[in-house]
Parts: structure tokens; C-alpha cells; sequence
């Protein structure tokens, strides 16, 4: 990161501050936009809870040889960013908008200039960012998290995992009941290093179908009551400690999340999880459906290409989930990647993703000679 240009910009209309990063020369590439020579797009690379843009440290050296702008925001919540704790400010259109004020502070072009790369709630920001800005976007990848498509229904926490366990035999998305407890920052603050583990520990499976497949994550998010057990040492979980997931540079990226979320806490991030909880957006969200748009349309669809990443040990997002996108015909031009690695694979397996990534980006969007 130290080759990065870190800046700020106070954003409308709530005044919220945002903080990112520019790489070496980011001026100089988009300015081949006003001139006869094509412009690459601008890689606005995205990350997720409970992470910040240090998050793609890693990926950092491969793709700074690509020649090819990058911008890395922290989003809301995050690192040098405001942490507001009102949930509508969590929204994705409000997020999608700031991302939008910070490119144009920079100058870079409002048509055809950006791909947008998300991991985690970054991937939803990213996917909402294409929605709402898509005159912007050339492309779109999305790591771990796959397309949230749009609803016109109310979000209902129940019934999603009532579904989902129906599903794929397990609540998907049990760990928010968790995550949307009043003491839950509290909780994660006061035993960071367990909230740590819970995120990167690492459990292969005792049942021999499952052929030593890793199920941590499924254990810790997907199974009632057991995320708060782990992280206050109680309960199931009292005595227990969970081996951890190998990553290249892990007591280094382990500190930073330490000292990072020590000064800072969670009770901003969690919104992420009370603003869709709440249907903060639910307005919005219908305006892109074709049953409660005001004109009819569909503007679901994503017609960019679209490069999706999942990893074989992440039980919420699903390796699988890009498939209802496209049975349902919203995603038409999209390349899968499956990686062998968890949630977190930026931390655990930079050099490959970032490989992924720009051998897809010079692929369908190469750099002028």
C-alpha cells in the first residue's frame, strides 16, 4: 500500500468522508481518454466486512504491472471512512453514489470507464454501483459473494433461512441474528482475536462423506447460537480454540485487524446487516424490478461481462448462486472461477486471485499498445 496516494473526499449529500487509495500514475492513465489513444479502465477494486481496502495488499504487486488505473475506497464503516451508526446510510444506492463522487473528483470519465471488483459486501456494492451507475461500467467481477439479484419483496430474515435451510440443508444466513444483536459489537470488540478465529479458523469435516471438506465457516455461520458461543468462549466453545486457516502473511494481516478494529469497533459496520434487515432500501431495490418499476422495465439485467470468483470452502456465498442469475436470463455474458480456499481468500491466496484477475481483464479489456 505504500505506493498507493491516499486521499479523502467528504461526500453528498449526508457528508460523509470517504477514504481510498490511487495507484502510481492514475492521473496519467484515464488522461488516454481525451486523447486518440483508448484509455484502460479504472479496476475499482472493493472490499468487504469486516475488512478495509488494506484488504488487497496481496493482490497489490501482480496488478500494479498490468497498466492499468486502480482506485481502492474504504467503505463506510471502514478504515479511514466515516462509521456512522444510522443504517440507511449503509444503503447500497447511497454507497453506489459515493463511489460515483469519488471518480468524479478524479476525473474519470463519466461513460465506459470502470470495472468495479467486490469482495464480500464489497460484491454487493459493486453489483448495486453497475445497477445504479451502469454507464460507467465496461465490466464486473464479483468475488465469494455471487449476484444479489433485486427483489420487490420486503427482506425477512425467518424466512430467507427457512428457505435456505430447505435449500441446501443449513440457514444461510443464521450468523446475522448474531450480527443484528444490540451487544454484538460489544461482543466482537472486547475478544477480537477470538471474532478472528471465527472468521479464519479452519475444520475439516468428521463425517467421511464429507471427504475432510473444511466446515468451520458452516459451523460458525450457518448454525444457531454457535458465532456468540465461540467469540465469548462459552457454551460449546468454552476451552475451545480452532486451528487456523494457513495464509502467506497471517500474524501481519491478523495485527492490522487487531489494531484496526481495537481503536475503531463495529458498531458502524454492523449496519451493513440492519440496512438490508430493515429494508432501508426496499425502495430502491423495487425501482430496478419490472412488477414495481414505475415504467416496466427490467433493470436487473447485467450486460456487461461479468467475471465471477468463489471459493470452495465459503458455505454463505455459495459457488453455486451465480447459476440463479443466470437461469433467470440476467447474466448472459459471465466466466467462473472456483478456487480451493475459504471466505477470505485475498488474505489466504492473493497471488492466484490476482492472477484471475488480470488474465480476465486483459482478456476481454486489454491495454493499448
Amino acid at each position: 500500500m505504500e505506493s498507493l496516494t491516499s486521499k479523502t473526499l467528504v461526500t453528498k449529500p449526508y457528508d460523509l468522508t470517504y477514504g481510498y487509495y490511487l495507484s502510481p500514475n492514475f492521473h496519467q492513465l484515464i488522461q488516454d481518454a481525451t486523447s486518440n489513444k483508448k484509455s484502460p479502465p479504472v479496476l475499482m477494486l472493493i472490499h468487504g466486512f469486516p475488512d478495509c481496502a488494506e484488504m488487497w495488499a496481496g493482490a497489490l504487486p501482480y496488478l500494479l504491472t498490468l497498466g492499468y488505473p486502480l482506485i481502492l475506497p474504504d467503505l463506510l464503516g471502514f478504515g479511514a471512512s466515516s462509521k456512522p451508526t444510522e443504517p440507511k446510510l449503509y444503503n447500497y444506492r447511497q454507497q453506489a453514489d459515493s463511489l460515483a463522487q469519488i471518480l468524479d473528483r478524479e476525473g474519470v470519465a463519466k461513460e465506459a470507464s470502470v470495472i468495479p471488483v467486490g469482495h464480500d459486501w464489497g460484491s454487493a456494492t459493486a453489483q448495486r454501483f453497475y445497477l445504479y451507475h451502469r454507464e460507467r461500467c465496461v465490466g464486473l467481477t464479483l468475488l465469494s459473494l455471487a449476484y444479489q439479484i433485486p427483489s420487490p419483496e420486503p427482506f425477512d430474515l425467518k424466512k430467507v433461512n427457512a428457505a435456505t435451510e430447505k435449500r441446501f440443508g443449513y440457514p444461510q444466513w443464521e450468523y446475522w441474528n448474531f450480527f443484528t444483536a444490540p451487544d454484538a459489537p460489544e461482543q466482537m470488540k472486547n475478544n477480537l482475536a477470538r471474532f478472528w478465529e471465527v472468521n479464519n479458523g479452519y475444520r475439516p469435516s468428521p463425517d467421511p462423506k464429507e471427504n475432510g471438506h473444511d466446515v468451520w465457516m458452516r459451523e460458525m455461520f450457518c448454525t444457531p447460537g454457535t458465532m456468540g458461543e465461540y467469540i465469548t468462549g462459552t457454551g460449546r466453545y468454552k476451552d475451545v480454540t480452532i486451528p487456523l486457516r494457513y495464509y502467506p502473511k497471517g500474524e501481519e494481516v491478523r495485527g492490522r485487524f487487531l489494531e484496526r478494529l481495537g481503536k475503531d469497533g463495529l458498531e458502524g459496520p454492523v449496519n451493513y446487516y440492519y440496512t438490508l434487515r430493515d429494508n432501508t432500501m426496499l425502495e430502491e431495490e423495487r425501482a430496478l424490478c419490472p412488477e414495481t418499476s414505475e415504467d416496466g422495465k427490467d433493470r436487473r439485467k447485467i450486460e456487461v461481462p461479468v467475471l465471477y470468483i468463489g471459493q470452495t470452502g465459503d458455505w454463505v456465498c455459495r459457488v453455486d448462486l451465480m447459476g440463479d442469475a443466470v437461469q433467470k436470463g440476467l447474466v448472459s455474458d459471465l466466466e467462473e472461477k472456483v478456487v480451493q480456499g475459504g471466505h477470505w481468500i485475498l488474505y489466504e491466496k492473493p497471488d492466484e486471485i490476482a492472477s484471475i484477475i488480470g488474465e480476465w481483464v486483459q482478456k476481454r479489456f486489454p491495454v493499448s499498445a
